[in-house]
């Protein structure tokens, strides 16, 4: 793949990334979510992220995640 065709989201060893430019939205839906999963594919770099939601209204995320 040349250098201009790279993808910028994807997985590498089954690790996801997402080297888009980094935005609010992207950041909220990833780190401050009360339907997301509790941990997430990163919102900009390569790894996952942890939905700081969950950790800080646990019994709210539980309820929202039992509706979906």
């Amino acid at each position: 793949m040349t250098k201009d065709k790279k993808e910028k989201v994807g997985t590498f060893l089954g690790v996801p990334y997402d080297w888009r430019k980094p935005n609010k939205a992207r950041f909220l839906l990833r780190v401050w979510n009360p339907q997301a999963r509790f941990i997430n594919p990163r919102w900009w770099g390569w790894g996952y992220d942890v939905n700081v939601y969950a950790i800080i209204h646990p019994i709210k995320w539980h309820k929202n995640r039992a509706r979906i």
